[in-house]
C-alpha cells in the first residue's frame, strides 16, 4: 500500500460508524517498519498518534509523535513538517495536564513555521491550543490573546469552519476558568450549531463542544440539560472511535450529572 492508499482507506474507514481505525493504522505502522519504509511509517504513527490521543491512550500518543519527530529528522523533513507533528505532541501534553511542556512544544512549532501570514492555519492552531495550556498555568490573559490572533488568522482561510468553532470552544473554556459564565455560554453557542452539520454531525471536536456546553450546564445548575449533553458527547465519540477511555469518561459525568438531579 502507498501513502495514496493509506489516505484513501483511512478517509473509508472515518465514514464507518465503529470502524477499527486504529487496528487498520497499526497494521499498516507494522509493514512499514519491516519493509523499512520511513515515510509510510510517519504517516502510520502519526495517523495513529492523533486517534489513540483522541482516545485518551496519551502514553502511546506521545511515543508514536516522538519516534515521528525523530525519523523526521532521519529523512531531513522539512521545518514546516516537523511543526505539525510538534502541534500533535503538543496536544498530548496538554491533555496529560503537562502545561509547560505543551507551551514549549507549541512555542518550537511557531518558530519553525515563522510568520503567521505565510502559515495562517497552522500557526492559528498553534495559538489555539497553546490557549489551552496558558489557562492550565492561569495565564489566561495571554490564553485570550492568543485565541483573538486565531481568530484573526482564520479570516483569511477559506473552509475554516472546524477550526473557527474549535476557537470558539476554547474561548467558552477560558471564559469558564475565568467564572465568566454568561459570556461562556455566548461563546459556546457557534461552536455548537457548527458541530451539528459538519462531517455528517461526525466531526471529532464535536465531544468536546458538547462537553464544554454540558460544564457551563452543570455550573449553572441545569443538571438534566448536562447530563443529555454529556451522553451526547459520549454517544458521539463512540461513534466515531469506539469504546475509549475518553468515552468512559464522558459517560461517567453524565452519571453524576444524574445522580445530581435526582432527588
Amino acid at each position: 500500500m502507498d501513502l495514496s492508499g493509506l489516505y484513501d482507506e483511512l478517509d473509508r474507514l472515518y465514514g464507518e460508524p465503529g470502524a477499527d481505525v486504529a487496528g487498520f493504522l497499526r497494521e499498516a505502522l507494522r509493514r512499514a517498519r519491516l519493509a523499512g519504509d520511513g515515510r509510510m511509517c510517519v504517516a502510520a504513527a502519526n495517523e495513529l498518534g492523533s486517534v489513540l490521543r483522541l482516545r485518551g491512550d496519551l502514553d502511546e500518543s506521545e511515543e508514536l509523535y516522538e519516534e515521528v519527530l525523530a525519523k523526521l529528522e532521519g529523512l531531513g523533513a522539512s521545518g514546516d513538517e516537523r511543526a505539525r507533528v510538534l502541534i500533535n505532541l503538543g496536544d498530548v501534553y496538554v491533555a496529560q495536564g503537562r502545561h509547560e511542556k505543551a507551551v514549549e512544544a507549541f512555542d518550537r512549532a511557531e518558530a519553525l513555521l515563522g510568520s503567521g501570514d505565510e502559515h495562517p492555519y497552522e500557526v492559528s492552531a498553534i495559538c489555539n491550543n497553546r490557549s489551552a495550556s496558558l489557562r492550565g498555568l492561569g495565564r489566561f490573559a495571554e490564553a485570550r490573546r492568543d485565541l483573538r490572533r486565531a481568530g484573526r488568522l482564520l479570516e483569511s482561510v477559506p473552509n475554516s469552519e472546524g477550526r473557527r468553532a474549535t476557537n470558539a470552544i476554547n474561548l467558552a473554556q477560558v471564559l469558564l476558568d475565568e467564572g465568566r459564565l454568561d459570556e461562556a455560554e455566548e461563546a459556546i453557542v457557534p461552536a455548537l450549531a457548527a458541530y451539528r452539520t459538519l462531517s455528517g454531525g461526525r466531526d471529532v471536536h464535536r465531544p468536546h463542544a458538547l462537553a464544554t456546553a454540558a460544564k457551563i450546564a452543570y455550573l449553572r445548575g441545569r443538571y438534566g440539560e448536562a447530563e443529555d449533553l454529556y451522553r451526547k458527547a459520549a454517544d458521539v465519540l463512540r461513534d466515531k472511535l469506539g469504546d475509549a477511555p475518553n468515552v468512559r469518561a464522558l459517560e461517567r459525568e453524565a452519571e453524576r450529572m444524574g445522580a445530581l438531579r435526582r432527588p
